[in-house]
């Protein structure tokens, strides 16, 4: 490896690393606090569970996926806000914000005008945050393996070279 090449690597990792920082330093300047997400997370406020749950099933609808595993998906969001300050303030941020451009609690509307109401807002910082709080929970939740038909991991099975590399068995044999 020549030392341009190092360099340039160093360069760009810095650079990748430094925009990361500067991006939650953006959505942090966005956030407030609240405490009744922390609540939720208790078991107190079944509402917020419900909220979220919503939410998640609006950002990523999937008929064939339960309820409970976008329910356990808000739960494990509202778990980790009761120790987050940062992620408490986002939750209440979007729960306000929601509520507004609705002019009526968002909870209140039928599945499609809350639909209406989040692609209003889809351009906002919170909008992508809480994407990026449900993503991971809800696609590494082995139910939604499932229903996407995604074997799971292949790491303890020698990788996928030996298990399901070549599995595509759904295209016509010349586009294979």
């Amino acid at each position: 490896m020549s030392l341009e090449s190092a360099t340039r690597r160093r360069f760009l990792i810095a650079v990748i690393a430094a925009s990361g920082a500067a991006a939650s330093a953006l959505n942090l300047t966005l956030i407030r606090d609240a405490s009744a997400w922390a609540e939720a997370a208790a078991g107190t406020d079944p509402q917020s569970t419900d909220f979220l749950a919503r939410l998640a099933r609006l950002y990523y609808p999937h008929d064939n996926v339960a309820d409970d595993v976008y329910r356990q998906t808000a739960d494990s969001i509202l778990s980790a806000a009761s120790s987050d300050e940062q992620l408490k303030g986002l939750l209440n941020l979007a729960a306000a914000e929601l509520d507004v451009a609705a002019n009526q609690p968002f909870v209140e509307l039928d599945p499609a005008s809350q639909l209406a109401v989040m692609k209003k807002l889809q351009g906002e910082a919170f909008f992508t945050a809480i994407q990026f709080q449900i993503i991971p929970r809800f696609y590494a939740h082995p139910e939604v393996w499932k229903a996407i038909n995604y074997p799971g991991s292949s790491v303890e099975h020698g990788g996928y070279v030996e298990r399901g590399f070549d599995d595509i068995d759904w295209l016509p044999e010349a586009e294979q």
